[in-house]
């Protein structure tokens, strides 16, 4: 997947519960690639690197830097002493839980905030990037592969993020619509508001305002995949990954550069993700979204088109 001495990004990204978990599984018990638990939020998040790398002047980012250092040195590394202490295995914690992890954090934030405090430009991704080397060669020595678990937003941050995890390839996963808003339902999401971009309109019809996301990260998907192209963004249909697995992981592998391996006692089981086939066809959910089925014929062409 690449020559250099680090570890290639594989961003894999949802569009709001459309089970992207079930590739990352799958690249979880690849042996050429290290997947941590748990979503990478450090890029994405209000705040983070994306923030700092977008504002429109220096002291905002300067502002955001320190903070970032205050929330890392007096938040996140004494609770990751604290489980270590505790006898937790850190290797199985989210790295944002993991002492070295604030460790190599606290270490690049400074370097942020000494390129600012020398007049540094505020929007230069190097040091970020320098900073996801430093946690492939740190994490992942001797793979090819590092995997990162909803690192960015579908249609945000498009002109920032290659730059920031390079080298790097973006999976983004799609599903059945009915299906899709189904398994908003049943994971008690409905009615709440999503801290993604793409979902920042009107909850006065909660349905709507779940429709209204995933159609817009619909069409930021296919203008992503226009802007950046096909060597950098692959869309991938949900029920073809569980239902025609090996051919669908083929394809993943041409995408990324690897075969189609597992270590043995991997945690992909495509006979269970194929039960959340058709879990959108019960009358609850059909009654929901009986109001939208012009709403939901759009999105529809949205997404044949991928």
């Amino acid at each position: 997947m690449t020559a250099n001495a680090f570890p290639a990004n594989i961003l894999v990204a949802g569009i709001y519960w459309s089970g992207s978990g079930a590739v990352v599984d799958y690249l979880k018990g690849h042996p050429d690639c290290v997947a941590f638990r748990g979503e990478f939020t450090d890029f994405k998040r209000r705040g983070r690197i994306a923030s700092m790398l977008s504002t429109p002047d220096r002291a905002s980012a300067r502002r955001m830097a320190r903070l970032l250092w205050i929330e890392t040195v007096f938040g996140r590394l004494p609770q990751a002493y604290l489980k270590q202490w505790r006898g937790a295995d850190t290797g199985k914690l989210p790295l944002k839980n993991q002492v070295n992890h604030n460790r190599l954090k606290r270490d690049y934030i400074n370097r942020y905030r000494r390129h600012l405090a020398q007049g540094g430009d505020h929007r230069d991704p190097a040091i970020w990037n320098d900073w996801m080397h430093a946690l492939g060669t740190a994490y992942a020595p001797g793979k090819r592969a590092v995997v990162w678990d909803q690192p960015v937003w579908v249609g945000e941050h498009a002109d920032i993020w290659p730059q920031v995890f390079a080298p790097a390839r973006l999976i983004v996963v799609h599903r059945d619509l009915q299906d899709q808003f189904a398994e908003v339902v049943r994971q008690g999401k409905l009615g709440k508001r999503k801290s993604d971009p793409a979902f920042q309109g009107d909850m006065s019809d909660p349905v709507a305002y779940v429709l209204d996301g995933i159609q817009r990260k619909l069409e930021s998907l296919l203008a992503l995949r226009e802007q950046l192209g096909e060597s950098l963004v692959l869309p991938v249909s949900f029920e073809s990954f569980v239902q025609r697995h090996e051919r669908e992981a083929e394809r993943i592998g041409r995408f990324l550069g690897l075969n189609n391996a597992q270590r043995e006692g991997a945690p992909f089981d495509p006979s269970k993700s194929v039960r959340n086939i058709g879990i959108g066809r019960t009358e609850e959910i059909q009654s929901l979204l009986a109001p939208h089925r012009e709403r939901l014929a759009v999105m529809q062409a949205l997404r044949d088109r991928l």
